[in-house]
């Protein structure tokens, strides 16, 4: 009787055990899916390619940025775009690089805006507040 007894005991360590893995890895993948980082990598990578976007637009156009950017900085120069947070050091800064065909230009910034904008306007694109 003594084996079965602690058979069930080791089944219940075991089950213990692997509800607790699950628990860790689902708590795990929830907050790096919830995490600013991934909210910079994805808003740098959309506006990377509005500009895109842009560039093969002919004539003027304006485009919205369609969700609330307020906890990020943007910085957009010829070289490509930075999202970063108030006071974030430079190495955690998300920034996506682009190639503009000659001619173009790209400039502008915001700070803590809830909506942005990609302005074309001839061969230079701005990025402004909303």
């Amino acid at each position: 009787m003594n084996s079965k007894g602690s058979s069930i005991l080791m089944m219940i360590f075991e089950i213990l055990i692997v509800l607790l893995t699950v628990y860790l890895i689902t708590s795990i993948a929830y907050a790096y899916g919830s995490s600013t980082m991934v909210a910079k990598v994805n808003v740098a990578e959309e506006i990377r390619m509005m500009v895109d976007t842009l560039v093969g637009v002919p004539g003027e156009a304006i485009v919205e940025y369609p969700k609330n950017v307020s906890g990020f900085i943007f910085i957009l120069d010829n070289a490509g775009i930075a999202v970063l947070e108030k006071g974030q050091a430079k190495n955690l800064w998300i920034i996506r690089e682009f190639n503009l065909p000659n001619g173009y230009k790209t400039e502008g910034s915001t700070e803590n805006e809830a909506r942005v904008c990609l302005e074309k306007k001839e061969k230079k694109i701005i990025l402004r507040k909303c």
